[in-house]
Formats: C-alpha cells, structure tokens, sequence
C-alpha cells in the first residue's frame, strides 16, 4: 500500500489531552442474523474497536481502559448485530457518552441511523457516524439516508453498480443527506463503483475502507479510513480535516483498485480517478434509471428476506 499523510495523530488536539473516559464506540454488523454476514468483515469490525482502543492516545485520555463498547450484558463480541439496537437503548451509559462513535455496515448501517435518530430525542449528541452500503431495517424509526441534526459529521460508503454487479445481485446503498434541510453539511458520500458482483462490492464498501486484505500481521492491502477517521474524531480533528483526510485515503483506494471515486460534501464534488487513468475517463456503470429499477427490486427482495428471519 502506497503511503498516505495520516491527519489522525496527537498534534490535532491542544496538549494532547482530552476526557475521553465516558467514550463509546458501536458497530452494528447486518443481514438477518449475525451469522450471515461474511466472517472477514465481522472480524473486520471487531478489530478497528480493538485497534482505536489499543492506539496511545485513546489509552493515555481514558485511563487505560479504552472507549466502552460492550453495553449489552450477553454481549460476546466486540461488534453488534443491527437487530438488537433497541436493546442498546435501555444502557444508560448510551445517553451520557461523550464522545460517541457509531459505525454500521449494510442493515447495520441504517440502525446506527435509526439508533442517532433515538439519540436525538434523548437530546444526546453523536460525534461521528460512518455508514457503509446502508440497506433498511423492518424496525427503522425513519429514513435510514437521512442524517440527524444531533451528529456531528458522517462518512457514507455506498455502491454504484457495474455491469459487473447483476454477477450476483444485492441490496445496496445511496447517498445520505441531513434530516433538517437536505443538505450535506457535516456529511461525505463516497460513491465506490467496484467492478465486483454485487454482494462483493456490498461487502467491500466496509471491508476495504477497513484495510482490506491483511498483508501482514500488521498491515492491510489498502488505507483504513474506518479507523482512522474514528481516531482523528477522537484527537479532536475538525470535520474539514477529517473530510479531507478521507480524501486523501479513497485516492489512494481509487489508485490501487483502478476505479473512479465519486465523493461530494457540502464543500466540493468531485471523482477521484485513478493515477494513469485518460482525463475524463470513468468506470463502467449502469445507467441511472436502470439502478433505480435494481434497487427497487432488491428492497423488496431484501424485506422478504428480513421477514422471513
């Protein structure tokens, strides 16, 4: 992996010091059950838990014991599953979090949405939130693309199908934008047109944003934007660094698996095209009317299937 200026380290934040002690982090894996979900991604996500835990500074600002993530009292990994948001709710400690990192990938990525919505009413405030290839739940308080006023910045990941995808389709996600207005302040869409069949890129939406492939005990095969933009959160980064950290991450990702990214803020929208690649050139994709007809027929596949769990 080609290296990338890091933005999540200690000089962001004024002495290095910051109360993290009444932190939490939550990831909500998907799909009906936790067992159906690839075993690389729940590996995946219980693994930047234990890396953001592990990192000096989350270690020095909250006395050694790392942000809380175990808040149901049965709870046998570090992630989890998206049908038990509800459950999370009854944790007192939920409310009071400061600061509170949510991540979720598929249906998981709709609950942390719903789960922020929940927070809202509670008046409480979500730090960072980052979605990956949203896809609805049959218990959605909401829109599942819609943001809430009460968090603060989220990254999306989400599938732009390729002629690739119909190989073996899947649900896939869209852009998110706030609840209030429409708007993308304090959000980041990243359009990611992996020329992979569908319930590939599906997974990869999360899975490659968090390293993908292992390349040694100790390094993955690209950028782990999930990480460290929860520890650049964390350390205290404005939202413009974190965006634009992110930035530098997906033109790395963008280089090394040959695609165009497509990424839009409040700020700026823009493709990322790979290094090498014809000026204007872009990935293969299905056209516009064609994807909304796939996603219209894989929601209501996908509500046969959480139905029938």
């Amino acid at each position: 992996m080609r290296e990338v200026s890091k933005m999540a380290v200690g000089n962001l934040v004024v002495n290095g010091l910051r109360d993290l002690s009444k932190g939490v982090i939550i990831v909500l894996s998907g799909g009906p059950f936790d067992w159906t979900n690839p075993p690389e991604v729940l590996g995946r996500m219980d693994t930047v838990i234990s890396e953001v835990n592990a990192d000096p500074f989350v270690v020095a600002n909250t006395g050694g014991q790392g942000l809380m993530f175990k808040l149901l009292v049965d709870q046998q990994t570090n992630h989890i599953h998206q049908a038990r948001w509800r459950d999370l709710c009854d944790n007192p400690k939920l409310v009071t979090a400061t600061p509170l990192i949510l991540v979720g990938h598929s249906n998981g990525g709709a609950a942390v949405i719903d789960l922020a919505r929940w927070l809202h009413d509670q008046g409480s405030v979500v730090d960072f939130v980052f979605t990956a290839d949203s896809v609805f739940t049959l218990d959605d308080n909401g829109d599942c693309y819609k943001v809430p006023a009460n968090v603060n910045l989220n990254l999306n990941s989400h599938t732009i199908p390729t002629p690739l995808w119909v190989v073996l389709p899947f649900p896939f996600g869209q852009e998110n934008h706030q609840e209030s207005d429409g708007s993308l302040d304090g959000i980041l869409n990243i359009g990611l047109p992996f020329q992979e069949p569908g319930a590939l890129a599906h997974r990869d939406c999360f899975y490659d944003l968090a390293g993908g492939d292992s390349t040694s005990p100790s390094s993955y095969k690209y950028p782990e934007l999930i990480r460290d933009s929860v520890l650049a959160v964390l350390k205290g980064a404005t939202n413009d660094e974190v965006i634009q950290m992110a930035q530098q991450y997906l033109q790395v990702l963008a280089d090394d698996v040959n695609i165009s990214i497509d990424i839009e803020s409040a700020a700026f929208k823009t493709t990322l095209q790979p290094v090498g690649s014809a000026a204007g050139s872009q990935t293969p994709r299905i056209g516009n009317a064609s994807v909304a007809a796939m996603r219209e027929a894989m929601n209501n596949l996908e509500r046969v299937r959480l139905s029938a769990s």
